[in-house]
């Protein structure tokens, strides 16, 4: 799983071309998270750590070989019995190797806590591959955000110049005393909070990129300001047949296989605890030398020797440290195994709501078009009924109004059902849609 993530952003990078280019696609800007966020930073950091936990685990499997070498020059003095003192000196050589290979520790308790270790590893890649879906769907979040605020932004433009277009209308009228002044001050006001609206879309477009370039690990600066989405690029949510066909399998969610790898290692260090009370097997092997003179070469090395042997041991007791480890252990295993309960009640509660939720995305957003169409043509006849005489300057205004709320309407929709169907991907751990 975790070659097929680096593999899908490499995929990513090479589909997104020069990272400086004006506009990027959503694939662009995953691919942008996956070179420069610090969160991949860090879940790279993690991932080493357990490799390097793992493999201190396994040390045991390879022999330990260790050299010594000694030079020593003593001084001694003597009393003899008439008096005399004698005073000598002399130098003492010694060299060896020794080679010891763990074969039983403690009953087999390296062997159990390779194993979790073998299992944490694999819990520590699952994790990766969560952190790197959780970069995913924070750049697709803020991406939609950006999308919905720069359409939001459009919605807001084109009702401003129609309530211009009126208020230029209005104006022509009232000169001529075609309405009263109640009607014009209507029509002001609405020209002025479109206006205003226009304003604030402006400024959440402005914080939606921030969020972009944040989740994106792209420094907020001239060059990044040019850096943009590409509108003629955005997916089209799924259709409601293709939902219902979406397998709601949530046994591939990265923060449950962790949970669960987590749990069966805790189950195996309480094993390998439990094995304290065992003896430990060591084989060791040695050659050693030594001599009070390095003069002679000829005979340098008749002073050595060999040694191989066989070493039991076994701690009969230890002030009750491994009562205190086989009590630990299973604190630590029946945490994790609530934690586990705890993870597929979540992931099951969240997968259910979401396959819902997005349900009734898709249907709110294929209503959402019918009511703009409705909106569309209501606002159409209300302008020529108007212009007849046939109905009020209120009514158009509503009508207007209605036409600037459901363009507003369909916008979010969309952006909440795409935002809804990558949410529910990452929870069943399958990478999103970024690109088709």
């Amino acid at each position: 799983m975790t070659v097929l993530l680096l593999a899908t952003a490499a995929f990513f990078t090479a589909q997104a071309g020069d990272i400086s280019a004006r506009e990027l696609d959503l694939a662009g800007w995953v691919a942008l998270a996956y070179r420069n966020s610090p969160a991949v930073s860090s879940a790279d950091a993690s991932l080493f750590s357990s490799q390097a936990s793992l493999t201190s685990s396994r040390s045991f499997l390879w022999p330990t070989l260790t050299m010594s070498a000694s030079a020593t020059r003593n001084w001694s003095s003597a009393l003899l019995p008439s008096g005399e003192t004698v005073n000598s000196e002399s130098n003492f050589y010694s060299t060896g190797l020794s080679l010891s290979q763990e074969l039983l520790q403690s009953g087999g308790q390296n062997w159990l806590n390779m194993q979790a270790s073998e299992l944490s590893l694999q819990a520590a890649e699952a994790d990766y591959e969560g952190n790197i879906l959780g970069v995913t769907m924070d750049v697709i979040n803020a991406y939609y955000a950006v999308l919905e605020a720069v359409e939001l932004k459009k919605s807001a433009e084109a009702a401003y110049e129609r309530s211009v277009s009126q208020l230029q209308r209005t104006e022509a009228l009232y000169r001529i005393g075609g309405v009263t002044t109640l009607e014009l001050l209507q029509v002001q006001v609405q020209e002025s909070s479109d206006k205003l609206a226009v304003s604030r879309k402006d400024q959440s477009l402005f914080a939606a990129y921030s969020s972009l370039y944040n989740a994106s690990g792209v420094q907020h600066s001239e060059d990044s300001a040019h850096t943009v989405i590409k509108l003629d690029a955005v997916l089209e949510p799924l259709s409601m047949e293709s939902v219902q066909n979406i397998p709601l399998d949530y046994s591939g969610n990265p923060g449950l296989v962790a949970a669960s790898l987590r749990a069966q290692a805790s189950e195996l260090q309480v094993t390998a605890a439990g094995r304290g009370y065992w003896p430990s097997l060591r084989a060791s092997a040695g050659w050693s030398w030594n001599d009070n003179t390095l003069d002679d070469v000829d005979r340098m090395f008749d002073n050595d020797g060999y040694n191989v042997g066989l070493h039991l041991s076994w701690n009969i007791f230890d002030g009750f440290i491994r009562e205190s480890r086989i009590n630990s252990a299973r604190a630590s295993d029946i945490a994790s195994r609530a934690a586990l309960e705890t993870m597929q009640n979540s992931v099951r509660t969240s997968v259910e709501s979401l396959s819902n939720s997005l349900k009734i995305d898709i249907q709110y957003y294929n209503d959402s078009k019918l009511m703009l169409e409705q909106a569309q043509e209501q606002y159409r006849l209300s302008l020529m009924s108007y212009e007849m005489g046939a109905l009020s300057l209120m009514d158009l205004l509503k009508a207007q109004s209605d036409l600037s709320q459901s363009e507003a309407n369909i916008v979010s929709a969309k952006v909440a059902a795409l935002k809804t169907e990558a949410s529910l991907m990452v929870q069943l751990g399958i990478m999103p849609r970024v690109g088709e």
